[in-house]
């Protein structure tokens, strides 16, 4: 989905929406702190559009006034949602309420820190939580929202794909979890899946972590079940869980294997951040998040723990398959932990 806003003119708000599906055309629900206002279809013409074979039609487009919204020039609360995919197209905040930057997490964890972008939604004009959910043309198109200078976006995300969306206009923050905690915060998470819907693990990713899935349903209380599990792992589970963050910030996409140089590579994109913490510190990553938007000290809620992904983490430790598993992303996260230690 294709969408972005032309112009806000105050008594006027104009923009385009382009569906997934080729001829449908698209529908608005409009908002007021929260309250419905209405529900238009977009429906005016962008013959660009077909010229450029987005769309069949062109009929895309909307126009927002007052015989829609009454008193709109006066309202800044207003907020424009996608009726098939949720997604917001667009709000108005007043200037003085909200940061003027544009701030890009790089979610780093499988299971995500959506409370921690939640907390700062409100700060925010544009606000997207976990962009790859709704597919690469759409979290392309967020990282091109024009004239926004109130823009937070947070994705699991391949950093490579999107650093050039990125360079000079965001600033960057990611925090690393321990290898090891990650793996095991990872096994438990998909081997409770479907517990969480799919909201967490969308259907693109189902399927991809479909091998995955099943391997982490082996994960018991047993050591030696734990072991001959990670003896017998077969190549495309290897494939999914090997050194995820090394893919992730070194490679063009989550599920192709790392580069040669990935762990120069990975490590050179992590110095280009503005925040980097470590899951294990997070106390003085979210200080550094507090200052870089200029909140208040004390503003970021702590992050939680899970007793059963340390314990799992703390078995993990034990087998020497799993240091083979993750051995570019342990040189990496020591390396950055070493030095966010001595910087601080």
């Amino acid at each position: 989905m294709l969408f972005n806003i032309e112009a806000d003119r105050g008594n006027r708000i104009v923009g385009y929406v382009v569906p997934d599906e080729f001829t449908k055309s698209p529908s608005l629900r409009i908002t007021s702190n929260g309250e419905p206002i209405a529900e238009i279809m977009c429906k005016d013409e962008r013959p660009a559009l077909v010229t450029a074979g987005r769309h069949a039609t062109g009929c895309c487009g909307f126009t927002i006034d007052a015989r829609i919204v009454p008193d709109i020039a006066k309202n800044d609360t207003l907020e424009l949602t996608d009726v098939d995919t949720g997604i917001v197209i667009y709000r108005r905040r007043k200037k003085t309420q909200v940061v003027e930057k544009c701030v890009f997490r790089l979610e780093t964890h499988l299971f995500p820190l959506w409370r921690l972008d939640e907390q700062v939604e409100h700060r925010f004009q544009f606000f997207h939580k976990g962009v790859e959910r709704h597919g690469r043309e759409t979290a392309m198109q967020v990282f091109n929202i024009s004239n926004a200078a109130s823009l937070y976006l947070s994705g699991r995300l391949a950093f490579s794909a999107y650093q050039s969306f990125l360079h000079d206009r965001f600033d960057c923050i990611a925090l690393l979890h321990d290898p090891y905690y990650e793996l095991a915060e990872r096994l438990m998470t998909l081997k409770h899946v479907a517990k969480f819907g799919d909201d967490l693990l969308g259907p693109r990713d189902m399927l991809s972590f479909a091998a995955a899935i099943e391997f982490a349903q082996q994960i018991d209380d047993d050591d030696r079940n734990l072991r001959r599990a990670f003896d017998q792992m077969q190549k495309n589970v290897i494939a999914i869980l090997a050194n995820p963050l090394t893919r992730q910030l070194a490679s063009e996409a989550l599920d192709d294997p790392p580069p040669r140089t990935g762990v120069a590579k990975a490590l050179a994109a992590l110095a280009s951040f503005a925040v980097v913490g470590l899951r294990e510190r997070s106390d003085a990553f979210l200080e550094e998040v507090e200052a870089l938007l200029q909140i208040p000290a004390g503003t970021l809620s702590p992050l939680p723990r899970f007793a059963a992904v340390e314990e799992l983490a703390a078995r993990l430790r034990r087998l020497p398959e799993i240091e083979l598993l993750l051995e570019d992303d342990l040189e990496i996260y020591y390396t950055a932990k070493a030095a966010i230690e001595e910087a601080a």
